[in-house]
């Protein structure tokens, strides 16, 4: 009895330490010159690392994550590629400006690479003041990045405009078949089906 105990606690700490670790990014970078700041998600704080807007109506779930913040007028077009390396494997999330197609919808390079790895949490956040309140869908990667080099791909700028219009962040992921970026309970009730 005692050393299932020990395995319970055992497992509920990692699941903790793997829950509320801050995903480590370096060397973001892309072949368009573009520039990124590494940050935190937080209410109120900067949306673009280049302008004062800011990014509110945050889901609670993803307060203190990672963020990347990308220039407001940052590079898009299915030539375009960004990457950056992580220390442990993360969940990728991506948040589109609702003013415009989504991005499923748009073209990819190579086809299908969003579609395919990428799903609609059904969840949002906003653009804000200075700005006018502006919605963004999130998106989260179907599966964890692995530690190591990730690299986004290519979709179409906003017709007309040169700039793809998102933002980025990571929660802690998982490398066996049950995420552990989730709330504890949730996790548990996952491992216990």
């Amino acid at each position: 009895m005692r050393q299932i105990t020990f395995l319970i606690f055992a497992f509920t700490f990692l699941v903790l330490l793997n829950t509320y670790a801050e995903v480590g990014v370096e060397n973001v970078e892309d072949n368009k010159g573009g520039t990124y700041a590494v940050t935190e998600l937080t209410e109120g704080g900067k949306f673009y690392h280049d302008r004062e807007y800011t990014i509110t109506h945050i889901p609670e779930e993803f307060l203190g994550v990672t963020h990347i913040q990308v220039s407001a007028d940052c590079p898009g077009g299915q030539d375009y590629r960004l990457t950056f390396e992580i220390d442990q494997p993360a969940v990728v999330y991506t948040a589109w400006d609702s003013r415009h197609t989504r991005p499923e919808k748009r073209g990819q390079e190579p086809k299908g690479w969003f579609t395919n790895n990428y799903e609609d949490t059904g969840e949002v956040l906003f653009l804000d003041a200075p700005h006018a309140p502006t919605e963004y869908w999130i998106y989260k990667s179907k599966k964890s990045y692995q530690k190591g080099k990730v690299e986004l791909l290519g979709i179409d700028e906003i017709i007309g405009d040169p700039v793809i219009m998102w933002t980025i962040f990571l929660a802690p992921g998982s490398t066996s078949a049950v995420s552990l970026s989730g709330k504890l309970a949730t996790t548990w009730a996952d491992l216990k089906k």
